[in-house]
């Protein structure tokens, strides 16, 4: 059984909400510095426009915690969800395999 989450948040959103605004002595522009990343990239990461890459997740790991995998993992639910709102599978039929 698959739980599926219900209008998941982009990941940079939940950066945002999780490590930024709760603190009045950190940015964002001192979070892309410590992941070794441009000012811009990171605010297109929390602004939703750009997605976590390996890469990124990578560094995200090393700087905020979580294991990369969580972080890309938390991507893929976003973008599964995203694309179950727009893909019309009304008119697919799934293969029947049989064994002869």
């Amino acid at each position: 059984m698959t739980i599926q989450q219900h209008n998941p948040p982009h990941p940079g959103e939940l950066i945002k909400r999780t490590y930024i605004d709760p603190f009045d002595d950190i940015s964002g522009n001192q979070i892309a510095k410590r992941l070794g990343v441009a000012i811009s990239t990171f605010n297109r990461l929390i602004n939703g426009v750009s997605d976590i890459s390996p890469e990124m997740a990578i560094r995200l790991s090393k700087v905020l915690g979580r294991s990369p995998e969580s972080w890309l993992l938390m991507q893929d639910h976003y973008d599964l969800w995203k694309a179950r709102q727009t893909i019309n599978t009304d008119d697919l039929e799934p293969i029947n395999f049989e064994i002869a």
